[in-house]
């Protein structure tokens, strides 16, 4: 998963004080590239509750894609000059769901073998070099979302007026 510095230095959004344009890559990328951002976007955000942000992530991965539930987050992609790539997490348990159920594609496994753990969760990186590597990447994301969603998020009880205790944590 770890990439040079020379990669990143790569990435067609650079200037921290200007925020591109969500659409942005659509017309900065080469046409096969931009379709592939075209597909990934549509396909990411026609899962339930699924949001777009464009943010700044640091020096290192400057201006990224990143998609979520909520705060539980599905994946980045990163515009580059060789075109569209993608960083997404696993946990232990995702993983182990992903071995147990139907074989993906080969791209994608290695991607995974390659991640590097970080505590609880791995992180892969995937050049989405063609149409085949996008829509195996969104497949593993429609499955990630539905994990996501059997989890229930934890959220704060609001406090009544006055109350003076812990604030209580309770699941949705």
């Amino acid at each position: 998963m770890g990439r040079s510095n020379a990669y990143w230095t790569s990435n067609i959004y650079t200037d921290p004080a200007v925020e591109p344009n969500p659409a942005a890559p659509l017309e900065d990328l080469p046409a096969s590239a931009a379709a592939r951002f075209r597909l990934l976007r549509e396909g990411l955000l026609q899962i339930e509750g699924v949001a777009e942000q464009v943010r700044f992530m640091g020096q290192t991965w400057q201006w990224a894609w990143e998609y979520g539930i909520g705060n539980r987050k599905l994946c980045w992609l990163h515009f580059m000059r060789s075109g569209v790539d993608v960083t997404f997490t696993l946990s232990e348990n995702e993983e182990s769901r992903l071995n147990k159920g139907p074989k993906i594609a080969g791209a994608l496994s290695r991607a995974i073998v390659e991640g590097q753990r970080t505590g609880p969760v791995k992180w892969c990186w995937l050049e989405l070099a063609d149409r085949r590597a996008a829509e195996a990447f969104l497949s593993l994301a429609r499955r990630k979302a539905e994990w996501l969603a059997e989890r229930p998020a934890l959220r704060r009880t609001p406090r009544a007026q006055g109350g003076g205790g812990p604030e209580e944590i309770e699941t949705e």
